[in-house]
Parts: structure tokens; sequence; C-alpha cells
């Protein structure tokens, strides 16, 4: 057995090795050496722990009567068992009472593995698990996505059986499809409950052998020895595995350590660090899993249970239903009940005692004495009415749990009696109570895998639900605490005092959550769950969320087109993130944040889009670049032509000299004047007027960008908060045209042309409106040289990019009368028409002006 990790070793390396790390751990394991007689049918002289009594270094058996337990009956062993499985998992063997400080420890600085953003917890049906092959593709896809868009940490028992074997295949799925892509799938399983756990870390000149050898393994190990009862097969597309140990055998309880291991990896019960967002996966189950479901609601934990699956999903789906009156109950909303809790103390007062003399001035007493009525526990009265019938629906569940090897019928088990199952059904129905009362029952989301609604929608709106009730919960109990304590200050803090106390815990508690909400938001964006976002995060309102700017840049990269418009709608100015302190203005390198945040490399050479085509580099660079205003110039000149000014300047200096060499100043301030009336002083109309012009070129900018990196629907997006968006609407349809003669074949291709048809069409919507309200505007704006797109028209862009249809309309055709007509009255008869014209070319001009009709200044 090798008890080393099989990794590389660099020995100019600086600071400790994995193995190093192990060590310093000191990670133990646990071994039974004072046997227990198991009691019943058992086989005679086996212990409790499974292993013969003599194999135990105490071989005196101790009574039956006592209980075996492990502190009393183990102790620890060092240097476990650890290293790399077959399939080059990580795995260590480690006891079941190791504190989760000491397993986090060795999932991130021993084995390395990057931070979760996710931990997905996975529980439910094994033995009796099954799925439709619909409802089983569902939920594979549904873990792979939400897996891959989260950088999540799956944990599931790790054996290769019922929900984890489905696990298990989706892993391998994404194995298959997408070698590069990597899911972290943690197995906590036990040790003494895996088939041939002594085998599992071979050397590695055995391992080949045995490949070598397969078909003779096979037939001589395989098929001879039969899995015992309380064994497992390991799930082998697991990436680690943490073999928890309590000196037994073939025994697969491990208590709430899967809980608080979740609990201590999401850091909910630490301040001072930002809690990772956990969920529970319930798919089908039985009475252990239950257990769980309490379990991971009182640490706070949400659960999301499966519709469909069958027994405890089911059974939890039909009573959140059935019991639908708690989620309107404000009485108790806020109260979580313990399962013993009881709501009545009965006060039986003594008689007083009095002193002799009633002259006598010293105090007198009174025997009070408090009396506990545990028949009136909150929670069974809470549920007084369903408990016959939860009771009904809870025994077969327990019942199906029993060892499938005792035939014989049992008779219905009745909460309250004191035999040993009615004890375990009594415990699991006040489980089930705790978990259904009103406090609680929000922690709890169901989801039906045949519905269409997203699963990564439902985990994440669950989690969203359970961090605002948490920190609601946090806030109550602080300011209790900080009541009480200022109970006990003498004297009495003043009602001013207390108040300013309260708002100030109050002010520190909103920056926490907005910390959270932040932390959830980009979780949010990651799986594009835009509609639980603005229920549950934004709430209308950015104050919410810190890092706003951030945030913006990241649902731009990421293509978010819905975010993108939500962080637009609520107020977001995105000139002040891209030209903050007046860039715009003052900076001699005013695109550099533009160019370094969205021109990356990553972005410029991606496989979406054909932009690196069309960037200038060195024949012999194959990734090209785009760093410089000149380097955006140029793309742009290449795409849409020449014949379009120049779109981007280092500052606005620059700007102006280049406009003042090419005398488009003068051109621009009669192309597009517009009267203003003046009502209030020069500078505010100047200021108002720069931070006008910065927010059409940033809008301009970005715009551009979504359509040079082929993100149409952010593209969409800015076009509607655009100015003269008939000419950007022609401008992306240029460029999409651009990129479709560039593309080979495939989808893309297609998609090219087919968003170019939707950009004219676009266009030919919006010159149809303007013609309907304004024939001769229309015109015009058809024929305007417009400053914003480098001084083209409308016209201009039309032609070069081929858009026929767009040509055709006939506010575009009765421009090109006008301009063929030029200062000429184009609505003449035909015949006469000919004749002036005829005489006009005749006379060489002398007659036309007393022949030919003009237009009025009127237009």
């Amino acid at each position: 057995m090798t008890r080393r990790l099989e990794i590389g070793l660099n020995p100019m390396a600086k600071g400790p090795t994995p193995e190093d790390i192990f060590n310093e751990l000191n990670i133990r394991y646990r071994i039974c050496f004072k046997p227990v007689k198991k009691s019943g049918d058992a086989e005679e002289g086996i212990c409790v722990c499974n292993r013969r009594v003599e194999d135990h270094d105490d071989r005196v058996t101790e009574s039956g009567a006592k209980k075996w337990d492990m502190l009393r009956n183990t102790y620890e062993e060092v240097n476990p068992a650890h290293g790399h499985l077959v399939n080059g998992a990580l795995f260590t063997r480690l006891a079941l009472d190791t504190s989760e400080g000491k397993v986090e420890k060795i999932l991130l600085d021993a084995w390395k593995i990057p931070k979760p953003r996710l931990i997905m917890s996975i529980i439910g049906g094994a033995k009796y698990f099954t799925l439709s092959d619909r409802l089983e593709t569902n939920f594979i896809n549904g873990i792979i996505d939400v897996a891959l868009k989260s950088g999540a940490w799956l944990i599931t028992n790790g054996y290769n059986v019922g929900i984890v074997q489905l696990v298990g295949q989706a892993i391998n799925k994404v194995k298959l499809t997408n070698p590069k892509r990597q899911i972290t799938a943690i197995g906590l399983c036990k040790w003494g409950s895996v088939k041939d756990v002594e085998k599992l870390p071979e050397p590695l000149h055995t391992r080949k052998q045995r490949v070598n050898n397969r078909h003779c393994y096979t037939d001589s190990d395989d098929k001879l020895k039969k899995r015992e009862s309380g064994e497992r097969d390991l799930e082998m597309n697991h990436s680690h595995y943490l073999m928890l140990d309590d000196g037994r055998l073939r025994h697969y309880d491990i208590g709430d350590y899967r809980t608080r291991l979740c609990a201590h990896l999401a850091k909910l019960e630490r301040d001072d660090d930002f809690p990772v967002p956990v969920v529970t996966i319930v798919v089908e189950g039985g009475r252990d899993t239950i257990t769980n479901i309490y379990n991971d609601l009182r640490a706070n934990i949400p659960v999301v249970i499966i519709d469909g699956s069958g027994r405890v999903a089911d059974f939890f789906k039909h009573w959140l239903l059935y019991t639908k009156e708690f989620d309107d109950a404000s009485k108790d909303a806020d109260i979580a009940y313990e399962i013993n809790e009881i709501d009545k103390v009965e006060r039986v007062i003594s008689a007083t005692s009095n002193q002799e003399s009633l002259s006598d001035s010293r105090t007198s007493y009174t025997n009070v004495r408090l009396q506990l009525d545990k028949s009136r526990n909150v929670l069974r009265e809470m549920f007084r009415k369903y408990e016959a019938q939860l009771q009904a629906d809870l025994n077969p569940i327990i019942n199906r749990d029993e060892d499938s090897n005792k035939k014989k019928r049992k008779p219905p088990l009745l909460v309250g009696s004191k035999d040993e199952p009615s004890i375990t059904i009594d415990k699991t129905f006040s489980q089930v109570m705790y978990c259904l009362q009103p406090a609680v029952r929000s922690g709890i989301s169901v989801f039906n895998l045949n519905s269409e609604n997203n699963f990564s929608e439902t985990i994440f709106r669950s989690i969203c639900k359970s961090r605002k009730k948490y920190f609601e919960r946090k806030e109550a109990d602080q300011n209790d605490t900080l009541e009480s304590n200022l109970r006990k200050l003498k004297p009495l803090p003043n009602s001013q005092d207390k108040k300013r106390q309260s708002n100030a815990r109050r002010n520190v508690n909103r920056k926490d959550q907005n910390a959270q909400r932040t932390q959830l938001l980009q979780l949010a964006m990651d799986w594009n769950c835009i509609d639980v976002a603005k229920e549950l995060i934004l709430e209308n309102s950015l104050d919410n969320i810190l890092n706003k700017e951030h945030t913006f840049i990241y649902a731009l990269t990421k293509d978010l087109p819905t975010f993108v418009y939500e962080f637009l709608k609520l107020g977001i100015d995105p000139s002040k993130i891209f030209f903050p302190n007046d860039e715009f203005f003052r900076g001699t390198n005013r695109y550099k944040k533009f160019i370094g945040d969205l021109y990356t490399d990553a972005a410029v050479n991606s496989n979406t889009t054909h932009l690196r085509w069309f960037v200038e580099s060195d024949s012999d660079i194959s990734e090209k670049h785009i760093q410089r205003t000149d380097d955006l110039n140029a793309v742009i000149s290449v795409l849409i032509g020449d014949y379009m000014s120049k779109l981007y300047f280092d500052s606005d200096r620059k700007e102006m000299k280049y406009r003042s060499l090419w005398g488009l100043n003068k051109e621009d301030a009669e192309q597009n004047a517009i009267p203003v009336e003046i009502v209030t002083d020069d500078d505010d109309l100047f200021d108002r007027e720069n931070r006008q012009k910065v927010e059409d070129y940033v809008m301009r900018d970005l715009f551009l960008w979504s359509i040079l990196m082929y993100h149409v629907d952010l593209a969409k997006v800015f076009l509607s908060y655009l100015k003269y968006r008939i000419c950007a609407a022609l401008i992306a349809t240029k460029i999409l045209k651009e990129y479709h003669r560039k593309a080979t074949h495939g989808e893309l291709k297609d998609s090219y042309m087919k968003n170019a048809d939707y950009f004219q069409q676009y266009a030919i919507d919006c010159v149809t409106q303007c013609e309907k309200n304004d024939p001769d505007q229309a015109c015009q704006i058809i024929l305007q040289r417009i400053e914003l797109y480098g001084n083209v028209t409308c016209l201009q862009v039309a032609a070069d990019a081929h858009d026929k249809l767009f040509i055709a309309t006939p506010c575009c055709v009765q421009a090109m009368n006008n301009i063929w007509f030029d200062k000429i009255y184009p609505e003449q008869s035909r015949k006469r028409n000919n004749i002036s014209m005829g005489l006009g070319f005749i006379s060489l001009g002398l007659l036309a002006p007393f022949l030919v009709n003009y237009r009025n200044d009127g237009g």
C-alpha cells in the first residue's frame, strides 16, 4: 500500500510540498481495539465493528449490554493511507472526528483544489433509486450546466450506486466532450464501506500489470468475490475522496459530518470572510435523507427537492403544498422552534413566608416553582391536525429502509410508543415537523425536471432566499444581544443612545449584506439568472451593489445583454466608467481603459468573431492585438471604408486638430446644427453639451465594440440608447457582411448574414416611420453627414454595404431623386420637363431659368 503522493517535485521550489503539508496536519484514522459482541443473530465471535474478536488488541469481549462507541472502543493511529487511486483521483483515509478545519487544509493546501464559488451537495436515492430516461437526461444536463458555469464543488457519498452513479455519468460526459473542463467532485464516504479498500492505493507498476492482465484479473477476482452487505464500489469519476473512518467495517453512517463540513467550507458561521454559496440537492431518498435535510436546514443550508424523483423528495413536495397555510403564517415566521422546545411554563406559587412581627422591616420571600409541561411541544401543537396523515405517509418510507433480509411484515409504527422502531419514527416525525415549520420551510425549494424552468435558476433562488433569511436572523440576534447587554449597564443608557447604537449596527449589517449581494450578483451573471437577480439582489437599485463599475464591465465581457440593460436602466453611466475624472477632455490617453478592458487579446482572437482577420499585423504573428486608437481606427477603415473619418483619438486636442485639418468643424456645424433655446448661462450650457457629447461617444463606442466582437444582443441594447440609429444599424450591416465574406462555412457564416439582415430591416423600419411623420425630414436624414460616425451618410453606408432593400425604400428613392434634380423641382409633367430640359441644354443653360421650375426656399 502506497503512503506517498505520486507527484513530481521541483528541487529548486521553495515552501512545503503537498506531502509536507499532509504530514504537518498529522491526519489520523481509527482502529477498534475493544470488541463488543453484536446483538441478534450475528455470527459468533464478531464485534460490532464487523471484525473478528481475535483481530482486536483486546480480545476480551464486552457485555452486549454495553453500546459500542467510537471514542471508547477505538484509538487513533497516525500515517493513514493516502495518495492516488487507479483513476488518478486523490484520496485519504481520516478519522470520523477529524476537524473540518483540517479537512479544509487538505483540500485547499495539500491537494491544491481551487477555491469553490459554489458548494453543491447531492444526497438521496441509493438502493431503490430509479428515474425515467428523460428525467435522467434532464438531471445530468442540469448538474453539468450548474457545475461548469459556477466552478462548483460537488459533494456526494462517492459510492457507485443510485443518484451518485448518475452524477458520475454527468462528470464522465464532461470529460469526453470537453477534456479541458474540470469538475471538482468530492466523495465523502466511509473507509470501511468501500469494497476492496485495501487494494485501492496500488503502486504504479502493480496498476500497469493489472491492466495488462485485465481478463485474468476479472475472471479470478471480480466474479468470485462478491460484495458483502454494507460494501459499495467507489464511483470512479470523482476527482477526490475523503474516506472517513470510525473503526468499523460496512457501516455507511457518518452522522452530520457532511453538513458540518459544507457549513465550514462555506464559512456560514464566520465573520472574517464572505460565505460561499452552498446548496443541497435531494433526489428521492429514505429516512437518512430526512435526517440530512433536517441537519442542513438547521445549518442554514438551502435544500432543493427534485420533484418526481420519488420517496422523500415527493413526500416533502406533497407536504409543502398540503401545509401551504404556513407560508402565510406571520406569528411564527421568524422563530425556528427546535424539536423539543416547549411553549408553556406553569408557575406554582407557594404561601408567602412573613416574619412574626409586623413591625419587622425585613423583606418577605415568595417561593416560586417552575413546572415544564413537556406535552406542550411547540411543533407538536403546530402540526396537531396533520399528525395522523404525516405518520401514515412516513411509515412506508421508514419501513422500506429496514434491512431487506428481514422478510416478515412489520406492524404499523405509532408515534409515542416506547419500542425502538417507534422511537425511530418519532425522531423522524419531529425532524419533518422542524423542516416544515413556517420559519424554516422557506429554505426548501422544489424543482420539477419535466418543467421548462431553469435548474440553475431554482438553485440560485434558493441560495438568495437563504442568505436573505440568514441576514434577517443575524440582525435580529444582534439586536437582542445588544439589548441584553445594555440592560446590564448601570445606569441604563437613554433612548437616544440606544437608537444611535442600533442605527450604527444597522449600517454595519447593511454593508455586510451589500458585500454578500455583490458576490451573489457575480454568481447570477455566471448563471445568467436575471429574474432572480432583479427580484432578490438588485431590487430596483444599484445602491445595494459594491464595485458597480467592475460589475458592469464583467457583464459586457461575458456578453450578458439582460444584465447590461438592467444596469443602464437603473442609472449606471458608462462614460464615468471609461472616462473618469473628465478624462475625455483632459486626458492624453483617454481610450486606454476602454481598449484595455474590452479589446483584450483573448477577445480579439476569439473564435466567435472574425475580427482578427481585419487587424493589421506582421505576417509571421498569428495572434492579433488592438492596443492603441490607431489600431482601432485601422480596423474600422478596413471594414467600413476610407470615406469614414477617424473615430478614435487619444485626446480632445488631437481630435480638434484632425477635424480642423480636414475642414470638418465648419461642415459639422452646418450639417448637425440644432437650434437650442438658451435658458441658462454659457458655462452650464457648455457643461451640458460636453456631458452629452461624452455619453454619445461612449454609447457609439460600445455599440461598435459589440458588433466587432459579435455580441449581437448587446449591440441591440446599445442601439436603443444611440443617436442616429439608422446610420448605426447600416454600419452594423456593413461590418457583418464583411465578416460573412471572410467566413468560410458553417453556422457562424450563416448567422452573420442573418443578423446583417436584421439590422438592415431595423434601419428600414426606422426610416419608414420617419417618412410617415415627415417625408422631407426623412430625406434629409438619409443624406445628412453624421459627425458621430465619421461624417458618413446613411445612403453612403447602405450603398457600400449593398443594402438593396434599404436603398429601395421610397424615402431613399426620393433622396436620390433630390440628389439628381438638385435645385430643380422634381414634380413636373414628364413632357413639359423633357421639352424644358431640352431647350435648356440647347441654349447652354441660358433659357433654363425661364423654362425650368426650381425648388422654393422651403424645400
